[in-house]
């Protein structure tokens, strides 16, 4: 897992992937988030899904007022990979195994809602996001976090 806080120098384990079917799905998302929504502490964590491949999980805070400044996660994925129940299932299986700072409410409690975004590149290289969350849960107003 490495970690780079500049804006405009890639983290080391990008370049460490440039060899992966995903390395362009990889450094695309990456430049969106880092540039693009201002995220800082960026990482990259290779998880492994249901049918034992590794697959990119990007970590980091939101520089956006959107978005709480606690550590998200963005699943890079293409626009058309086939994503289902069982697939998401083990990538939220995979995320608890990871040491990441588990979300705090502003109360400083632990918030118990696990989710991602899921990023999604088309095929003109725009990427759309896209809130999961592990299990169903209450929904929420736009300005709701």
């Amino acid at each position: 897992m490495a970690t780079n806080t500049s804006p405009f120098q890639p983290i080391e384990a990008v370049k460490a992937n440039k060899h992966s079917s995903f390395y362009g799905l990889i450094k695309a998302v990456e430049l969106d988030l880092r540039l693009g929504h201002q995220w800082t502490e960026l990482n990259l964590h290779m998880i492994d899904n249901s049918k034992g491949h590794a697959r990119p999980l990007f970590s980091g805070i939101p520089g956006t007022k959107l978005l709480k400044k606690r550590t998200n996660l963005v699943l890079p994925l293409y626009l058309h990979e086939t994503v289902s129940v069982e697939f998401l299932a083990s990538v939220f299986d995979s995320i608890k195994e990871l040491k990441i700072n588990k979300p705090i409410d502003e109360r400083g409690l632990e918030k118990t809602e696990l989710y991602l975004y899921l990023g999604i590149m088309c095929e003109d290289s725009t990427i759309i996001y896209y809130k999961v969350t592990d299990g169903l849960v209450k929904p929420r107003q736009n300005d709701e976090e």
